[in-house]
């Protein structure tokens, strides 16, 4: 049985959009997320409120591309009933203080969401260049994950390389 992907759906107030996601929300969904922010940001959007309660679990390629959202956008992201293993998964890769936690007086206005969507998964090239990306961007935010994620920087640099013809 295949394992389940990541659903989205969307909510706009002004510059600011409300995400819930709901399944995995794991490599090979990202690039089409954030394709989805940057979608939304071309529209005025700079604040992102993620819904993590229906989260199953968040892996390295997809917290590391919105720390790279953070960094390299200026865009914010604030998590609203995140679990706290994704809390601890942020803690552990330095993704935690990038983003803040929704405040409980704020969270009684969140509007609805529209309908989820399955987020498509991206090509295996997309897929291999949004996780280099990001565990790029986790290994510059803190030190100790450069032991974690450096072989595997270098597989994903490798076989991005063979996917786009070009030397690694």
């Amino acid at each position: 049985m295949p394992l389940p992907g990541c659903k989205i759906s969307l909510g706009v107030d002004g510059d600011t959009a409300y995400i819930r996601l709901v399944g995995r929300a794991a490599a090979e969904s990202a690039p089409s997320f954030e394709a989805a922010v940057h979608r939304l940001q071309s529209t005025g959007v700079r604040r992102f409120v993620l819904d993590l309660s229906e989260i199953l679990l968040m892996d390295s390629g997809f917290s590391g591309m919105i720390s790279g959202l953070v960094r390299d956008s200026g865009l914010s992201f604030a998590l609203h009933r995140p679990p706290q293993r994704i809390l601890d998964t942020f803690a552990d890769h330095g993704v935690i203080e990038l983003v803040t936690q929704l405040p409980t007086a704020e969270a009684a206005g969140i509007p609805e969401t529209g309908p989820a969507e399955e987020l498509a998964p991206g090509t295996r090239a997309e897929v291999l260049r949004c996780c280099l990306e990001a565990h790029r961007t986790l290994m510059a935010l803190k030190p100790e994950n450069v032991a974690k994620f450096q072989m595997v920087e270098q597989y994903l640099a490798r076989e991005l390389a063979k996917e786009s013809g070009t030397p690694g």
